[in-house]
């Protein structure tokens, strides 16, 4: 253990198991442990929040039963207005970290999914306590106001060029009110510098460190770490009866209707099933089992949302090989190392970050995304090619023990923290340490 870190502050919104972001949090914090460290979870105390000695000091959510996703809620109009000021700046967040950073003294604070539920007021919390504050990018809230560079059925950077085309297009929800709070948010955050005060921020791809850089950061408080993964082996697949497999939401940007049609086309599928995790029996499930109805599309299974990772890598080390049809900018995936740590293969798309970690023709293919034919066309040859498909997933398998190791995240993750604990970090604390007066 190093001598001088020992406590680390970890924040996200979500304290269980909730889609990518949660599972790198939970998978941390166990990781840390194991190490020596003392994790310190600060989340939203939702229905489904895993216990935890911290839990007393999770914040009450806006809306205390039901769905915790912010789209699936139905608030009325007092519950709106508090949702809005949440994400605008959340004293409540604020007071709550004040009081875990002075009841428990972190050395650093390590923030990860936290917009709209808990809000950078946390940024602001730590700061006043003298604890630096490091942030990773899980997706591009910094930039885009829906943050994932995503609209109207196809990727879409205008916030680059100015917020308001998110309201003018909706494109928070399709709601016009959220949109405009989202973009208020924003805006207001960028005026008060608030991420200034962020001594370090981590990159989990190089596409996102560029991102970052032209929204204006320097380079220097910019540290590229890959996501880790644990090495599963490469199993044999399921020969009796053979899949191809999808995993993550059944929402439009996932690209699954894309992926649905493309499969149809496929004449001969050797007697390969494509299985889609990930059916919640919601809207999106209902669209999509429509649609492959309409296609009148054989071989195909619809699977229920998986929370459980074991049951993941079963479902991931039995298929031929993973197909990832993305049509947003994903940042790194969860579901490509999971693949690649299996030894299987990914079919995605040339999109944002996809490209720098699926070496097209190494670890799988590529395609250009919505063009159906050509995924078509990808699927098919993978399928036929026993030898490509093995050959890529061992050269995955490879990568994760090279790359995507935990030892090495851990490594480098640490000796950052390090550095900052030790006042190394280039940005000092601001004159005016905190917003909290001018938001009451």
């Amino acid at each position: 253990m190093r001598d001088k870190l020992k406590k680390i502050l970890i924040v996200n919104k979500y304290h269980f198991l909730s889609g990518g972001a949660e599972r790198y949090f939970l998978s941390l914090m166990e990781a840390l442990r194991r190490r020596g460290f003392e994790p310190i979870p600060f989340s939203v105390n939702y229905s489904r929040t895993l216990p935890t000695p911290y839990q007393k000091y999770f914040i009450e959510p806006v809306i205390k039963e039901g769905e915790a996703k912010i789209l699936k809620q139905r608030p009325n109009w007092k519950e709106k207005i508090s949702l809005a000021k949440q994400a605008i700046y959340n004293t409540r967040a604020f007071e709550a970290a004040r009081r875990i950073c002075e009841d428990h003294k972190p050395d650093i604070a390590y923030l990860l999914n936290f917009n709209n539920h808990i809000s950078p007021s946390v940024i602001d919390a730590c700061r006043n306590a003298g604890i630096p504050v490091v942030m990773r990018m899980s997706d591009f809230n910094l930039v885009c106001a829906s943050n994932m560079y995503y609209r109207d059925g196809h990727p879409c950077v205008d916030c680059k060029k100015g917020l308001h085309h998110a309201i003018i297009h909706r494109c928070v929800h399709g709601s016009l009110t959220r949109s405009v709070v989202s973009v208020f948010a924003m805006s207001f955050h960028r005026w008060a510098k608030i991420y200034k005060k962020v001594s370090a921020f981590v990159a989990p791809t190089n596409f996102m460190k560029q991102e970052l850089m032209e929204l204006g950061f320097s380079e220097n408080i910019i540290h590229q770490i890959n996501t880790f993964a644990e090495p599963q082996g490469m199993p044999e697949p399921d020969r009796q009866a053979p899949y191809i497999l999808f995993v993550g939401r059944f929402a439009r940007y996932k690209g699954v209707d894309t992926a649905l049609e493309a499969f149809s086309r496929i004449r001969n599928k050797k007697g390969v099933t494509f299985r889609f995790i990930g059916d919640e029996g919601d809207a999106d499930a209902r669209r999509v089992k429509e649609k492959a109805r309409d296609l009148h599309c054989q071989n195909v299974e619809f699977l229920p949302f998986e929370r459980d990772k074991k049951k993941i890598i079963e479902a991931i080390q039995k298929s031929l090989f993973t197909v990832l049809p993305s049509e947003n900018y994903e940042n790194l995936p969860n579901v490509i190392l999971e693949s690649f740590s299996c030894g299987r293969a990914v079919i995605s798309t040339r999109l944002g970050s996809i490209p720098d970690v699926v070496k097209e023709g190494e670890y799988g293919l590529l395609y250009d995304y919505g063009n159906i034919e050509e995924l078509k066309q990808k699927m098919e040859w993978l399928i036929e090619n026993e030898s490509a498909r093995e050959e890529m997933g061992q050269k995955a398998l490879a990568a994760v023990r090279r790359d995507y190791s935990e030892k090495q995240h851990l490594d480098q993750l640490l000796d950052l923290f390090e550095s900052l604990q030790q006042g190394n970090s280039p940005i000092s604390l601001p004159e005016s340490p905190t917003l909290l007066s001018a938001i009451r």
